[in-house]
């Protein structure tokens, strides 16, 4: 008579088929999640922005978005996070006075840039009369060296997202490709 069980030899094998599978199957897996992040990560700035925007409104007030890593001041880079806040100086800065009306943390793994026109700005300012205090703008979102996708804004603060072109480049507004090694390229 034969045992009904499993030897040693077979438990190895198939052990070792399931490292091998686990093994090819982790990279698919790893980028199905940065993508997930990359979403998650643009859909939060897009709410903020919009946010930032129809606070101004009901509100009659300036309100800014920035980068902030402690949730307290415009601090840190746009990958730390993202304050919401009323800006009455529209100075771009936190006073004790104003009400900051949110806060996102990045759940991404990549770099955030943001690039304001004709200068540069490291906040996005909204007035109660419909615009942003600079005549556009683009925020773009990193990882391995390549821009993943843009958000453009135009001075009403309307947001068109952009994405890679065949040749996988994101192109600003001068039909020069985003960089993703600084923020004022």
């Amino acid at each position: 008579m034969k045992p009904n069980g499993i030897s040693l030899i077979e438990t190895m094998i198939a052990v070792f088929i399931i490292a091998i599978l686990t093994a090819m199957a982790l990279p698919a897996l790893k980028n199905i999640l940065y993508q997930a992040r990359d979403e998650i990560w643009r859909k939060e700035l897009l709410d903020a922005v919009n946010l930032a925007r129809f606070e101004s409104r009901l509100r009659k007030l300036p309100v800014a978005l920035c980068a902030s890593s402690d949730a307290k001041s415009c601090s840190g880079t746009w990958t730390d996070g993202l304050l919401v806040f009323i800006d009455s100086n529209q100075d771009g800065v936190v006073h004790d006075e104003e009400q900051i009306l949110r806060f996102s943390v990045s759940p991404s793994h990549g770099s955030l840039f943001w690039r304001s026109f004709p200068s540069y700005r490291r906040y996005l300012l909204f007035l109660p009369a419909d615009t942003a205090n600079s005549d556009n703008g683009t925020f773009w979102h990193c990882h391995n060296e390549s821009a993943v996708w843009a958000i453009v804004l135009n001075k009403t603060g309307r947001t068109r997202l952009v994405y890679p072109d065949q040749n996988g480049v994101i192109k600003d507004g001068r039909g020069q490709a985003l960089r993703c090694d600084d923020e004022m390229t």
